[in-house]
């Protein structure tokens, strides 16, 4: 799964990331708008929910809601009253290179250098699944790719549908990804099972109503037929 942030400032210099073991980047919403936070939030929300719903496939035993939701650490915290949302996001790296692509307002790829703290930035972010460890668990997120705000460019040639919301490339790498993703075919394919079970009970109980009534009917009937 994959989501666009909306404009943030960037809280951190590019120099403090590469070659550096904290690759996070720290960002900042640009105003008051909370949309972006609550949805981050409701999204911790519905990782604890499932993981709860289904720690005893997952796990093989049965774990109280508490002890699962102090395991999950969460994106996001609350925001402090007059305090701004901010978020830290994973940058990819490889042997201390940068992978995830960076854009100014032409669409032009430029170099990770030009990224610098107070710098306008719109994220692409990879949502990767659930990764557990011993002692507990998160939502694995990365850094796809960076679109970076330079000042003195002029701003009548900004295209915010280029790869941002390109749907075709996004759904050739979910193919790809399948296996990490947060809803995999096995949980799916449980969710139909589910289901399928449900309509059947209910099919039964139906099915039993209309016996009874078909027995009533005769009855009724065979009273009918000795006057």
């Amino acid at each position: 799964m994959f989501l666009q942030t909306p404009k943030m400032i960037c809280k951190k210099d590019s120099s403090l990331i590469s070659g550096s073991r904290d690759s996070n980047l720290d960002m900042e919403c640009v105003d008051d708008d909370l949309t972006f936070h609550d949805f981050m939030l409701s999204l911790d929300e519905m990782n604890v929910s499932r993981t709860h719903e289904n720690n005893e496939a997952w796990f093989e035993k049965q774990i109280p809601l508490e002890i699962i939701d102090n395991m999950y650490k969460r994106t996001c915290k609350a925001v402090k009253k007059d305090a701004k949302p901010t978020f830290s996001f994973k940058v990819p790296m490889i042997k201390d290179k940068i992978q995830c692509q960076i854009y100014d307002q032409m669409k032009t790829c430029i170099d990770f250098s030009k990224l610098t703290e107070g710098t306008e930035i719109v994220c692409i972010i990879h949502v990767k699944g659930l990764k557990f460890l011993k002692q507990h668990y998160y939502c694995d997120f990365y850094i796809s790719q960076i679109k970076v705000f330079l000042p003195g460019q002029t701003k009548y040639s900004i295209l915010d549908s280029y790869a941002f919301n390109d749907k075709d490339e996004e759904f050739a790498e979910l193919q790809a990804l399948d296996q990490e993703l947060l809803l995999d075919a096995d949980f799916r394919q449980s969710i139909q099972n589910d289901e399928k079970e449900k309509i059947h009970d209910e099919l039964k109980k139906e099915q039993c109503l209309l016996d009874l009534k078909r027995t009533r009917v005769e009855e009724l009937e065979a009273k009918l037929r000795e006057f």
